[in-house]
């Protein structure tokens, strides 16, 4: 059994401390009026600390998003797991993702800034770890989509890895447009934001649905 020293321990801890403050700090200020400085002062460290552990405000930033993709990923994998066949998992798959919104919406939106971080020699391990848990992700979705064909419970005349992404990217940029104007639309229609979410996500899924 591999155990870590408490030096160790205090460098992890000490580094999920930052990253939970850079969060916070990305969160409130945004991150182009987010510092060094701010971050360090959050995580009540030096900046001299900070930067032992990280390049750069970016090099933070990246984190956090890996983070929050990780934690993204673990959601969907238990959200699925009492469903009885792959239409079932779909629905719960995309009923897990909006409780992720509902929980963390502002991680959800630090999330869509990973456009903005261009591939650098500098980033290039986190680059890879990013490009494997997105990699999963996908892979989740794809997994119960070819179980849904499988079983007969979803069509089987799309492509899975298309209809994988298409499904990813229409489910991000929804809640990335809902958490931006959402509440501004569902309060000028006199909708009910959750019945409305609901209604939206099982829409995407009943297009997927094969009758019987």
């Amino acid at each position: 059994m591999c155990t870590i020293s408490r030096k160790e321990k205090e460098k992890l801890a000490r580094e999920k401390d930052i990253i939970n403050a850079a969060e916070k700090v990305f969160t409130v200020m945004g991150y182009n009026e987010a510092s060094m400085e701010a971050i360090a002062k959050e995580a009540q460290f030096t900046r001299k600390t900070i930067y032992q552990y990280f390049t750069d405000k970016e090099d933070l930033l990246f984190t956090v998003i890996i983070r929050g993709f990780q934690r993204l990923l673990y959601t969907l994998k238990n959200g699925v797991l009492n469903g009885n066949n792959g239409y079932e998992k779909l629905k719960l798959l995309t009923n897990a993702y909006f409780q992720f919104y509902k929980e963390s919406p502002n991680t959800l939106n630090l999330m869509n800034y990973i456009g903005y971080i261009k591939p650098t020699t500098e980033n290039s391990t986190k680059r890879i770890e990013f490009n494997k848990v997105s990699g999963e992700l996908a892979q989740e979705i794809a997994k119960v989509i070819d179980e849904g064909k499988a079983d007969g419970s979803i069509r089987t005349d799309f492509d899975t890895m298309k209809l994988t992404f298409s499904a990813e990217f229409m489910i991000t940029g929804f809640f990335h447009m809902f958490s931006i104007s959402g509440k501004t639309f569902t309060d000028h229609f006199s909708l009910k934001e959750d019945e409305f979410i609901n209604f939206s996500m099982n829409l995407l899924c009943e297009i997927l649905h094969e009758k019987k």
